[in-house]
């Protein structure tokens, strides 16, 4: 169902651009979870999506009606104004704010060894997706990719990127240490071509690009575009720019659209837009919306639904039981809140970027904790039922 390209079909350039002096840190948390993550690195693992993808509707003309029922559903934009894009195009580069201790050493940027007595800097470097405890990075030279674990601090080298190819976001299959093999995933947000993917297992040197000439069910006469993603036991699983789910998996030495989804991933709720996560949580996927309803800049509500992995179709969850989620612009976390020291059931988030401030959404009252804009205190404490580690 996904057609190989002959020839490299030319689109917008990635955004990647010169370094600025003042790079962004990552991951984006609350620094208690920054500090266990510090002290216990395998919670790298529970950071399993980089960043969120924003749409909002649009209704489709008269002229693009057809006898399709599916078809004359409103149709989904994505939001991609410089507002809402800078933050996650790799204008700035970046600095890894944990402080790994003990064994796992601090390093601002990231380095590989060609020798045991050989060290390359890399200075300004942009993260372009995390999964499965590992980074995807592009260096100063556009080109450049390299799949960093920094628990270890330990890089490798990636087939070099074709910089007039778009590159919206990436994923893995799966570990780069599973037996089965793991692939890497890249959505250009485009139908020609709609991804790349690097057979990472079997040691490829060239990415395979692959079009999607699969025609999208909510959209008259258009083929689908994929505009966010997740690896999921050797798997991938995309969502299209209008809510349609689809399976990519490798058969017969192809990268396929298996299977598609029965039911269209939006709200169940009207919104004027909303903010789109996949996570992976205890073994599931999750799809996470913050909705939007009366302004674009607040967020009044949250939905979370679980993926029936057998039907393909979405479940709403009306509670996460002792889980909580962390949904940042460039980092997404999952954790058990007892564990952790946070509160349950409860959906974290930040709101309009500014770094540090956090909006709770508690999925059993369905409201909203404000932020302290005052007193950091208070806002630690509306946060942390009791925090674990002390940062100090």
């Amino acid at each position: 169902m996904a057609q190989k390209t002959a020839k490299k079909i030319r689109n917008q350039p990635s955004n990647a651009k010169q370094a600025t002096p003042n790079p962004n840190l990552w991951p984006n948390l609350p620094h208690q979870l920054i500090g266990m993550l510090a002290r216990e690195p395998n919670l790298m693992q529970n950071i399993t999506s980089f960043g969120g993808v924003i749409k909002t509707w649009r209704s489709a003309s008269r002229q693009c009606y057809s006898n399709d029922s599916k078809a004359r559903l409103p149709q989904l934009v994505e939001i991609t104004g410089k507002k809402c894009t800078e933050h996650l195009n790799s204008g700035r580069s970046h600095t890894i704010e944990i402080s790994f201790h003990e064994e796992y050493p601090y390093e601002y940027w990231h380095w590989y060894y060609r020798e045991k007595s050989y060290k390359k800097w890399y200075p300004g470097i942009y993260f372009k997706g995390h999964s499965h405890g590992e980074l995807v990075v592009m260096g100063g030279n556009t080109p450049d990719l390299y799949l960093w674990e920094p628990a270890r601090q330990c890089c490798r080298n990636l087939p070099a990127w074709d910089p007039n190819l778009a590159f919206k976001r990436c994923t893995l299959s799966s570990s780069p240490g599973d037996r089965n093999g793991c692939n890497i995933l890249v959505l250009t947000g485009n139908c020609s071509p709609a991804f790349a993917v690097l057979r990472l297992g079997k040691g490829e040197n060239a990415w395979t690009i692959e079009d999607c000439t699969v025609k999208e069910p909510y959209a008259p006469r258009q083929n689908m575009q994929f505009t966010n993603a997740i690896g999921f036991q050797g798997k991938f699983y995309a969502l299209s720019l209008q809510g349609t789910l689809a399976v990519i998996e490798d058969t017969d030495s192809r990268f396929r659209i298996t299977a598609i989804g029965g039911s269209r991933a939006v709200p169940s709720k009207v919104s004027r837009q909303f903010r789109e996560y996949l996570v992976e949580s205890c073994g599931e996927i999750l799809l996470v919306f913050l909705i939007s309803r009366k302004s674009i800049d607040h967020v009044e509500d949250a939905e979370v639904f679980r993926l029936d992995i057998p039907k393909l179709s979405w479940v709403k969850v009306e509670n996460l039981g002792d889980r909580t989620l962390f949904l940042e612009d460039e980092c997404c976390m999952g954790v058990t809140a007892s564990k952790v020291g946070c509160k349950k059931n409860c959906i974290y988030f930040s709101h309009h970027r500014v770094y540090g401030q956090w909006w709770i959404f508690n999925m059993e009252s369905g409201s909203i904790s404000p932020p302290s804009q005052t007193n950091a205190k208070i806002q630690e404490s509306v946060m942390w039922n009791e925090p674990i580690w002390d940062l100090q």
